[in-house]
């Protein structure tokens, strides 16, 4: 059953390059599951480096997950949008030749796409909303 975390002062994020890989494994730790990860981790992010903390840890799918240091995401930010921007930010960097300027005709079509659609920048989505 999932449980709420204590949440713990925001730490200071550290700029590092958009993808690190880092190997680990799956273990036991007394009665609990646990994930051992490579020494190498703590050193490229020093916030893992904790001996104790709380984490979450979202599935993506089979055999795909995020983890997250509670106190490192701020409760404001969305880690799916965060993981899509990291995506789109190492797809543009690594192929930047997929980049075009918009053409009049894809620009015309947008338009027509969002024609007579409001938008209020203090407009309030309700929760069940999903975008």
């Amino acid at each position: 059953m999932a449980r709420q975390a204590t949440k713990h002062p925001a730490s200071p994020r550290v700029p590092r390059p958009p993808r690190m890989s880092f190997k680990g494994a799956l273990t036991t730790s007394g009665n609990s599951h646990a994930i051992r990860f490579e020494a190498a981790l703590a050193k490229a992010a020093p916030e893992f480096a904790a001996k104790s903390g709380a984490v979450r840890i979202e599935l993506l799918g089979a055999g795909a997950a995020l983890v997250f240091l509670e106190e490192a995401v701020p409760a404001e930010d969305d880690p799916m949008v965060e993981a899509w921007l990291r995506f789109i930010e190492r797809d543009v960097i690594g192929h930047p030749e997929r980049l075009h300027a918009l053409t009049e005709a894809e620009a015309l079509g947008l338009e027509r796409m969002v024609e007579g659609v409001v938008v209020r920048d203090d407009e309030i989505l309700p929760d069940d909303v999903t975008i």
